[in-house]
């Protein structure tokens, strides 16, 4: 028996596990395919919201309190496990939004600002990282840890005494713990009663082999992102589409990804499709996150409901879940 369960194995998930298991917590992570294999590993790995104003107070608060940690913590995996996160300080270029009132207002709030550039505003201090490189070093990080992963295992509901949850029930087996922690994303809906239904909302991608610094910034506009990584690759995304679990990917939107890339940086109009995929991002109605304890179990904590900004999140939202369980031992 476990003293914590963590249900999805996405950077929440882990993340939730290695900060549980740093507070001396026996951890057990679930998830019902291979852990870092959807929309952590989909998405751009960009440290901050797109455009931070348009999300409410809660989800800003976990951003700017995980992007002053990821630095470090990516340094203190990178030494733990040998492997590279690529932690990237490389700037985003906003081209659009950065001048209207709620953008002035927000940041006024925050007493944050930006450096004038001749296409928009350059914020320095928003960083990346190369996240399926996060990842697998975050699973060898928690099993290093002590955290025990079982994959392949699909949770199909909690099991109950009274009024408390003492476990789950999978395809495989049961799995008794003290605490339950739900990281489960986009599929959290499809296992467990939730104020607010989780629903997945795709996004295709696709990544572009040029030179290095072709591209010196994150650029963002029209709801949409280039994001170089280190080797001169070039990551652009990405769609919205509401479609249920449909993995599938089409020619017209990696048609049209590409040229809003080379619109705004005509040397990449030549540069090879080298991959093109989609992923799903937790969504609900009102985009918020679910982070706390579930209405009906004392014992159930809720980490998921994070949209598109998971991974930005990741280290604060893992934070206070262990705080509500440490302060309740």
């Amino acid at each position: 028996m476990s003293d914590c369960l963590v249900i999805g194995g996405g950077v929440i998930g882990m993340m939730t596990a290695r900060t549980l298991a740093l507070s001396g917590a026996k951890v057990t992570l679930l998830d019902q395919s291979q852990c870092a294999q959807e929309s952590s590993w989909a998405g751009g790995g960009i440290i901050s919201p797109l455009y931070p104003w348009k999300y409410d107070d809660l989800t800003n608060e976990l951003s700017i309190a995980s992007q002053q940690v990821y630095e470090q913590l990516c340094a203190q995996i990178h030494e733990d496990t040998g492997l590279d996160p690529q932690y990237l300080k490389s700037g985003l270029l906003m081209m659009d939004e950065f001048d209207t009132p709620e953008a002035n207002a927000w940041l006024e709030r925050y007493n944050l600002d930006y450096e004038k550039h001749p296409k928009g505003a350059l914020f320095t201090n928003i960083a990346q990282v190369r996240n399926p490189r996060l990842l697998k070093a975050l699973k060898a990080d928690i099993i290093n840890k002590g955290v025990n992963i079982i994959e392949h295992t699909k949770v199909e509901g909690l099991l109950t005494e009274g009024d408390r949850a003492i476990g789950v029930i999978t395809d495989q087996k049961k799995y008794m713990a003290d605490h339950i922690v739900v990281c489960s994303g986009a599929w959290s809906s499809q296992w467990l009663s939730l104020s607010e239904e989780i629903f997945p909302m795709k996004g295709q991608m696709i990544v572009l082999k040029a030179k290095p610094s072709e591209v010196a910034h994150i650029v963002l506009d029209q709801g949409r992102y280039i994001i170089p990584r280190k080797d001169g690759r070039i990551l652009v995304g990405s769609t919205m589409q509401k479609v249920g679990f449909d993995r599938s990917t089409d020619e017209q939107t990696c048609q049209a990804l590409h040229q809003f890339a080379a619109l705004r940086f005509e040397a990449l109009a030549n540069a090879t499709v080298e991959y093109h995929w989609s992923g799903f991002r937790p969504a609900s109605a009102s985009a918020k996150v679910m982070l706390g304890r579930h209405g009906e179990f004392d014992n159930v904590y809720l980490n998921t409901g994070h949209f598109r900004n998971g991974l930005n999140m990741a280290p604060e939202s893992a934070k206070r879940i262990t705080q509500l369980i440490t302060h309740e031992v």
